[in-house]
């Protein structure tokens, strides 16, 4: 009685340790990005035919939440497909959704403003407004000519979207290119 009246604490222990855990994860990602707030399905595919992403081409997702987007990108578009989350939960459910998919798609568990994109292709997000600002300078500093960037929902502060896409009632996607060497540093609005 005394071993199993132990064991019941310990199962508590942990479950209580991996809660907390989890809550101060989504705490940390709600205050650096974005809460978790899933896109559609149907929105990713929208976005990734807007932004022309091909068979070969390298996708990012920033602040991929349950790597919907990029186990899209795989298995639907033939992009090696990469996403960054910080808040555990998540990402690991991106983890089993990649796993149960099949999917090549690559997820780490990583601050989205740390992530390395210089050889994207193609970049997804859908964040907080609050922090587009610095979202859009790193992509501009980041990103080669002809790379294109799909915003969900907000604009990118200091950028011109190349076109604007409407999804259902007031959302939109917001389509940007990188401009080549000697260009514009926004859209053409067009």
């Amino acid at each position: 009685m005394l071993a199993l009246t132990i064991t019941a604490y310990a199962i508590g222990i942990v479950l209580l340790g991996c809660g907390s855990a989890i809550l101060i994860s989504m705490q940390i990602a709600r205050r650096s990005a974005a809460p978790f707030f899933p896109s559609a399905k149907t929105t990713v595919r929208l976005a990734l035919r807007e932004a022309g992403l091909r068979r070969g081409e390298t996708f990012y997702d920033l602040g991929a939440g349950t790597g919907a987007s990029i186990v899209i990108a795989d298995k639907e578009f033939g992009a090696r497909a990469i996403g960054a989350e910080i808040s555990i939960l998540p990402y690991l459910l991106a983890k089993i959704r990649i796993f149960l998919a099949g999917s090549k798609a690559t997820m780490r568990f990583k601050d989205l403003f740390t992530e390395d994109v210089h050889d994207a292709d193609v970049v997804f997000c859908f964040l907080a407004e609050r922090v587009l600002g610095r979202i859009a300078e790193k992509l501009r500093k980041e990103l080669r000519p002809g790379a294109r960037i799909i915003s969900y929902a907000f604009t990118l502060p200091g950028m011109v979207p190349e076109r604007t896409i409407p999804v259902h009632g007031a959302w939109k996607l917001y389509l940007y290119r990188i401009p080549e060497m000697g260009g514009r540093t926004t859209g053409s609005g067009e």
